[in-house]
């Protein structure tokens, strides 16, 4: 598609005239011989001459490109008018000082002579009514009215910035460009004033911004899209919805959000991945159903109406987009095909309800967690289990905590992060090795670790203890990081981190989602 220079010329003659900047506007168009030849509405512009809106009218056909002798048509009434309403100072400046009259002048002297005989007349009334013969005010006004409409166009207002802002859309979509409310960016060379992207992981110290939903409405799910230029969070009420995260509100260019028409399952979402190319959001349900969605439209893609007999506690697409991995409390693994809608894989073994899932980095491995308090690794593609990892099991009674989640770490193939409900954290090799434990010091005790995530490149684990405390350990040395931070008064129940900012998102039975970001980045 070739887009002409003179349409670019008019996108920028626009944006002057809606902002006042009439002399540039002028210059613009005297450089270039490109006349805007726009008004906001026609039926507006043609109701404004009928009614006698002269300073509208004026401000309108001054920058557009209407034939002379419908100028001086148009300019001749107002004069008239003018000079019936002994406003004879005005009527002589539009007479003498004005393009169109001066049109009149050179070509049309005898009618220009009549104009300024109406002028010099001390009681004009007789004489105006024998310059129109027959014609009153309302027919005059009509008739160039029915010309000049002809002869302008309407645009859309704010065509320039509304397809600036469609293209940095775009490039959010199709190229993962991240640009939040609130921080400056810089449209010349499309990038953040003041950027977030961090020099190296760090720990998040303060609030950013809080999700609220409506009064007894919680998440119970949320997870940052992959290019990281938005949060999804799946509710009690069955709702799935895109946030901008830096503000805490409703993504604003999403059209079926702001309809109030949002993605929503039958019963409550209790499960949330994003695909890599960022595209598509899957929900798991508690009826055990899983959908998958298209992010720009908010329509459903593909559904899997018996994905599991239970509730779906976990889903997770392929680095490829291709497949998505779920489990559930009918503690059974399943790998479903995107395209084919169909099952492919299904892994059996856990003995209670399965907690989290995950591809390896490779996609070579599946890895998954349960109530029963063990970590299993399997072969992918035969769907046969490896290993059978029991965290802490040199530490254990009676009781076996349950294996909450299982994170690979960024940048690595052979090394996970493993949450239980206990005080402490597993490093696991992809061979079933558990290669650190990471322990709270003694002045930060708990009963248990709630949830956990991985920094964006793997330096550090971040985990939120019982008492919603932020602690935060070195996933190389094992140690505890003295900084910690309480994020609120309820419980937390879990959390994601950003895919490359030092950015945190937590949820909890509340209708509150606090967000929270390193201080140090900014």
């Amino acid at each position: 598609m070739d887009i002409e220079s003179a349409d670019v010329i008019r996108l920028v003659q626009q944006f002057l005239k809606e902002h006042n900047l009439h002399r540039a506007l002028e210059a613009l168009q005297e450089e270039t011989g490109v006349m805007l030849n726009t008004v906001d509405s026609i039926d507006a512009f043609k109701d404004d001459i009928v009614k006698g809106h002269w300073d509208v009218v004026l401000t309108n056909v001054e920058h557009a490109n209407i034939p002379h002798a419908k100028l001086v048509d148009l300019y001749e009434q107002i004069v008239i008018e003018l000079v019936e309403l002994q406003d004879i100072g005005p009527a002589r400046a539009l007479l003498r000082q004005t393009e169109p009259m001066e049109i009149m002048r050179r070509n049309q002297p005898e009618r220009y002579l009549k104009l300024e005989k109406l002028l010099s007349q001390n009681t004009p009334d007789s004489s105006i009514n024998a310059y129109r013969r027959t014609e009153g005010n309302q027919a005059r006004r009509l008739k160039i009215a029915q010309k000049l409409v002809y002869e302008v166009n309407t645009a859309p207002p704010n065509r320039l910035l509304t397809l600036l802002g469609q293209a940095i859309k775009w490039q959010q979509q199709k190229e993962g460009l991240v640009v939040a409310e609130g921080v400056p960016f810089d449209l010349f060379y499309g990038k953040s004033l003041q950027p977030l992207q961090p020099s190296e992981d760090r720990m998040p110290d303060k609030h950013l911004a809080t999700i609220k939903f409506p009064k007894k409405q919680h998440p119970n799910s949320l997870v940052f899209s992959t290019k990281g230029n938005y949060l999804a969070t799946g509710s009690a009420d069955g709702f799935i919805e895109i946030w901008n995260f830096m503000t805490g509100k409703l993504a604003s260019d999403l059209k079926y959000q702001a309809d109030g028409s949002l993605m929503m399952m039958e019963e409550a979402v209790t499960s949330l991945s994003i695909s890599y190319s960022g595209d598509l959001v899957c929900s798991g349900a508690k009826d055990g159903k899983i959908r998958v969605w298209k992010v720009k439209t908010g329509s459903c893609y593909k559904r899997f109406l018996a994905a599991h007999s239970k509730e779906v506690t976990c889903v997770c697409f392929s680095h490829d987009d291709t497949q998505i991995l779920s489990g559930g409390y009918d503690n059974i693994l399943r790998i479903h095909g995107l395209k084919s809608g169909n099952m492919l894989k299904e892994f059996r073994g856990h003995s209670a309800g399965i907690t989290s899932a995950a591809f390896s980095q490779d996609m070579s491995l599946v890895l998954s967690t349960s109530e029963d308090g063990t970590l299993r690794i399997w072969d992918s593609g035969s769907a046969a289990c490896l290993h059978t990892v029991t965290p802490g099991s040199d530490k254990i009674g009676l009781s076996i905590p349950t294996v909450s989640s299982v994170m690979p770490v960024p940048g690595s193939l052979e090394t996970f992060v493993v949450c239980t409900k206990s005080p402490s954290i597993y490093i696991v090799s992809s061979k079933g090795f558990v290669e650190k434990t990471l322990m709270l010091k003694e002045e930060y005790q708990c009963k248990e670790l709630l949830a956990a995530a991985v920094s964006p490149q793997g330096k550090y684990v971040m985990a939120v203890s019982d008492k919603s405390v932020l602690h935060c350990f070195s996933i190389e040395t094992g140690e505890q990081l003295e900084e910690c931070h309480k994020i609120t008064d309820v419980e937390i129940v879990g959390m994601a981190s950003h895919p490359f900012l030092n950015v945190a998102a937590f949820f909890s039975n509340d209708r509150r989602v606090p967000i929270w970001a390193s201080l140090k980045d900014n």
